[in-house]
């Protein structure tokens, strides 16, 4: 019984053994391979790692229940579910124009700059994750198919226990008496195999036979062992390179996803900016709304006054009022769009929605570049990373075709096998036979008869190339356009930035003409002046954060932008990145705003009012 304890055991607590040393060296080779990867293109800072990525299993995911079968529902029927009526409050235009622009007081609980926005994303983001644990399989997958290309060892136990009745010579039996017994028969087949770098393989074999007996008929225990060695050697097809291709594309193909991930990386910085800038474009609108209530207000008062006096006619303070209503709806849903957008931003950051957030008020501000055009399609053309992909899957689609032409040819295999037998007592010592009597050595050849399936799976690589190659010249054209609408988005977010800064000076030009002689503007006067620097002042900020963007996609369609482990902006060689704050982007926060001087109301006149003059 000890030798059947032994050969049963010893495998089992090896692997138990083994198991969580296992997994560890799993993720030590595979974050291994990734900084590989990463120097290889260039980033060996940014390695993602593996160990905080293990989901815990569920130990009762396997339980009996009724959930297992039949997943819940909630769906209640309609008379179930209940619908409160609000109660519409009195309307009171003062009051409303009045609320829009009072600063509403909240709890902030989280605070964050855009740097502080991009670290929170590359740490937390499900995309950002995502993108990192395609990067990892990747990496799997060369592990997967480096071990294929190892000592592969391979031990199957097979206990049995047999009740039988021996009428003559058996393995449990040799003496030939006839017994009834109880016995158990222990198989263990042990196997190691190699795979050889030019085709074929290498195999040992040893399987071991123990039989001992479990009642008390006399029956002689009987062990065997045989171990027999044996070599598969292409000669033709599959010999050579070829036999290593799955090997090579899953090495390439590991340098590929570094690649991709790194791209992915820049674009996503990229995306994040846009997005932080364009809620500070939208808070800083808001801002101007709120400035502009707040001057129309002065407006309305300043008509009612006139009218209480009987020096302006009603019409026109109810005209005043219209366009100050009209103000504090589109400001509602500026306020409301950008609630939206800053759920939406947090979700995409890897923040809770119901996390309260606020954003700081901040731009880059970085000069744009002297272009020559020329100069950075070329750039792109040596840079990009996903054009470097595209370029190098031309040379795997070039081994597939010979992979197909390799499969036309006939098959011819080295076979040899040599068996050696050992001594029937195994556990009182090993003896192999070391004569090699029992061998076989041959020549398996394959007569290509029928080749109609290779023939097609190479036109099918051909026509593969032809695409393949395509899309690489398709990827590079692409590559050359994207390059220069990245350069007219530069100039194109100048002359709009200058624009909308003389229409700001004109429209305070305005406004100052106004106030300088304020009996000579009408009401849609003041109201169109308003609007006009609302306007320009929301055109001005929506031109700086375009300018910005267009200088980082410029960086980034010419392969020149680099990214920090952390999202931080690595910036090239003699470009300064720069801020701009509150102090600068909101000079007159609208709780700062003076409000408009009152007008000098003379008291009310007994004399009719004129009616306007028809035109």
């Amino acid at each position: 019984m000890r030798h059947l304890a032994a050969i049963l055991l010893t495998p089992m607590l090896l692997a138990l053994n083994a198991c969580e040393t296992g997994m560890q060296a799993i993720d030590r080779q595979t974050e291994e391979r990734i900084r590989q990867a990463s120097a290889e293109i260039g980033e060996k800072a940014n390695v993602p790692s593996i160990r905080d990525r293990k989901a815990d299993g569920n130990p009762n995911a396997y339980d009996d229940t009724p959930e297992l079968r039949t997943p819940p529902t909630v769906n209640p029927e309609a008379s179930e579910l209940n619908y409160t009526v609000r109660e519409r409050p009195p309307f009171d235009p003062k009051k409303v124009i009045a609320d829009a622009a009072t600063p509403v007081s909240g709890t902030t609980i989280v605070k964050l700059d855009l740097a502080g926005a991009i670290k929170q994303a590359f740490t937390a983001s499900v995309e950002y994750r995502n993108a990192e644990e395609q990067y990892l399989l990747a990496c799997l997958s060369l592990l997967l198919e480096t071990n294929e290309w190892t000592p592969r060892i391979f031990d199957t136990i097979s206990p049995q226990f047999q009740s039988v009745d021996l009428t003559g010579n058996d393995i449990l039996n040799p003496s030939g008496e006839v017994t009834d017994a109880l016995a158990l028969e222990l198989v263990n087949e042990f196997e190691l195999t190699q795979k050889l770098p030019y085709g074929g393989q290498v195999s040992a074999n040893i399987l071991a036979q123990v039989a001992d007996d479990l009642s008390d008929a006399t029956i002689a225990g009987q062990n065997s062992v045989e171990a027999f060695f044996a070599l598969d050697l292409p000669l033709l097809k599959g010999a050579g390179l070829v036999a290593q291709e799955p090997l090579i594309q899953a090495q390439r193909n590991t340098i590929y996803a570094a690649r991709a991930f790194e791209d992915f990386r820049r674009r996503f910085y990229v995306s994040l900016v846009d997005e932080y800038m364009g809620l500070v474009v939208q808070r800083l609108q808001i801002n101007n709304a709120k400035q502009s209530i707040l001057r129309l207000k002065a407006i309305v008062d300043r008509e009612d006054a006139l009218v209480a006096s009987g020096r302006q006619v009603p019409f026109q303070a109810d005209l005043a009022k219209q366009n100050a209503l009209f103000a504090v709806d589109r400001l509602a849903t500026q306020e409301e769009a950008f609630k939206l957008a800053v759920d939406r931003y947090k979700v995409r950051i890897g923040l809770p929605p119901d996390q309260l957030l606020e954003i700081e008020t901040e731009l880059l501000d970085m000069q744009p570049p002297v272009i020559d055009g020329e100069v950075a399609v070329q750039m792109a053309l040596d840079l990009r990373l996903d054009l470097q992909n595209s370029r190098d899957q031309v040379d795997d689609v070039k081994r597939l075709v010979e992979l197909a032409r390799n499969g036309l040819l006939p098959a011819v295999d080295l076979a040899a096998q040599i068996d050696m037998l050992q001594d029937p007592d195994f556990f009182n010592g090993v003896q192999l036979d070391g004569s090699f009597d029992d061998y076989t050595v041959g020549i398996n050849i394959e007569v290509p008869l029928d080749r109609v399936d290779e023939r097609i799976a190479l036109r099918q690589a051909q026509l593969r190339q032809e695409q393949v190659q395509r899309a690489f010249f398709n990827t590079r054209d692409t590559v050359s356009v994207q390059v220069r609408q990245a350069t007219r988005a530069i100039e194109r977010s100048l002359f709009s930035l200058q624009l909308q800064e003389r229409n700001i000076s004109i429209a305070q030009q305005r406004q100052e003409s106004i106030d300088a002689a304020p009996d000579r503007a009408t009401p849609r006067d003041r109201t169109e002046t308003v609007d006009a620097l609302v306007r320009a002042l929301n055109d001005r900020d929506r031109a700086r954060r375009e300018l910005q963007v267009a200088i980082l996609g410029y960086l980034n369609s010419t392969g020149q932008l680099r990214v920090s482990q952390d999202g931080g902006l690595m910036p090239p060689k003699g470009l300064d990145v720069r801020y701009l704050r509150t102090a600068e982007l909101m000079p007159n926060p609208v709780n700062d705003v003076p409000a408009p001087p009152a007008p000098t109301v003379e008291p009310p006149s007994t004399a009719p009012v004129a009616a306007p003059a028809k035109s």
